[in-house]
């Protein structure tokens, strides 16, 4: 069973090895995209997508189900979902090398949560290049 490694175990694997995050899309009816904001470093306080990183000896669509219920407290069924590619940063985050891996989910919105049509530009750089490189547009 796949279990998350103490924190400082978690920065030392940066050390190591690239790191898969799996990043949740969710969209509204107006193709507004969610957006949390981050209440932890690093990047506290700026916008950023729903996700987490892949742990040892779970399956990608095991994450995509963690992710959503730790995030956003929603049980999802993989087939709701529609893997978007991978993009990469070698140095913009400060744990380290990180594989991003951005997933749609396929469900109707979410009430009480923030959509935005533009990504603001308090939106970790990283999430917002590859944002911009899958069609989303960036507030100037």
């Amino acid at each position: 069973m796949p279990q998350k490694l103490s924190r400082e175990d978690f920065l030392k694997s940066f050390k190591l090895a690239p790191r898969l995050a799996i990043e949740l899309l969710f969209e509204n009816q107006k193709s507004e995209l969610l957006l949390l904001k981050r209440d932890k470093e690093p990047f506290t306080g700026m916008w950023h997508l729903p996700g987490g990183f892949l742990l040892k000896d779970e399956s990608i669509n095991d994450c995509i189900i963690r992710l959503a219920k730790d995030e956003l407290n929603l049980v999802i069924n993989p087939k709701q979902t529609e893997r978007l590619g991978l993009f990469e940063t070698l140095n913009g985050d400060p744990r380290g090398h990180i594989l991003h891996h951005p997933v749609k989910v396929k469900i109707p919105s979410i009430v009480n949560k923030d959509y935005f049509r533009v990504i603001p530009k308090n939106t970790i750089p990283y999430q917002a290049s590859f944002l911009e490189k899958l069609g989303y547009k960036l507030e100037k």
